[in-house]
């Protein structure tokens, strides 16, 4: 039997090629369409460190998925005895006191909305493209903090062991120096905070800019 052929790459050197990456397509999409992306992550990052923010929420969605769950499964039967009846045995993987398989989803669909569109805007400018390297390069930060977090707080969790398999697979990949507890919700709240000042600050800086690049051009 040959030995199993195992990858092994370094935690870090994948953040920063992840980072680089994103850093790329931020100068190409422009300062205006990565800062919407920064805000919209740094939403969905602030509802992973407090997920009673998202409770109500993924409470009221987690019904109306057992309410259709229910309908499909009655046979499309509008008798309220019946609906109870299918509604109160059906299961769905998230609710409000886990709502992180739902944060994931949306993380998952609000990249792939983000960078999957082409704006109408008009091309970017030489700062514009700058400070959306800049952003990428956050944005691209906060994508790995959320995936790692949501793998530390609700699969880990769920699955602290794994049960031996049968014959090993032939390739496999080994990610090295992975953190092992949790960033934002083990009480590391300064970040989000120097993430939320560091949006601010540099809008600010680029309206500045902008208004007395438009002084100039009307005092001219």
């Amino acid at each position: 039997m040959t030995s199993p052929f195992t990858v092994i790459i370094s935690y870090d050197q994948m953040v920063l090629l992840i980072m680089a990456l994103f850093m790329f397509v931020g100068a190409m999409r422009g300062f205006s369409r990565e800062v919407v992306t920064s805000v919209g992550l740094v939403v969905l990052l602030a509802l992973l460190a407090q997920p009673a923010l998202a409770g109500p929420v993924v409470d009221y969605l987690s019904r109306l998925v057992r309410l259709v769950l229910a309908f499909f499964q009655s046979h499309f039967s509008v008798d309220p005895d019946v609906l109870l009846k299918y509604y109160q045995n059906a299961k769905v993987p998230f609710s409000s006191e886990n709502p992180y398989a739902v944060l994931i989803c949306a993380l998952v669909a609000f990249v792939l909305l983000s960078y999957g569109t082409r704006g109408h805007e008009k091309e970017a400018s030489a700062l514009g493209r700058l400070l959306g390297g800049v952003f990428g390069l956050l944005n691209g930060f906060l994508v790995i903090t959320l995936f790692k977090e949501y793998v530390i707080q609700y699969l880990l969790q769920r699955s602290p062991t794994v049960a031996a398999a049968g014959r090993p697979a032939g390739f496999s990949v080994a990610v090295q120096g992975v953190p092992t507890h949790g960033g934002i919700s083990g009480g590391d709240s300064r970040l989000l905070l120097g993430v939320v000042v560091a949006l601010m600050v540099i809008v600010l800086a680029r309206n500045l800019m902008k208004h007395t690049g438009n002084a100039k051009k009307g005092s001219a």
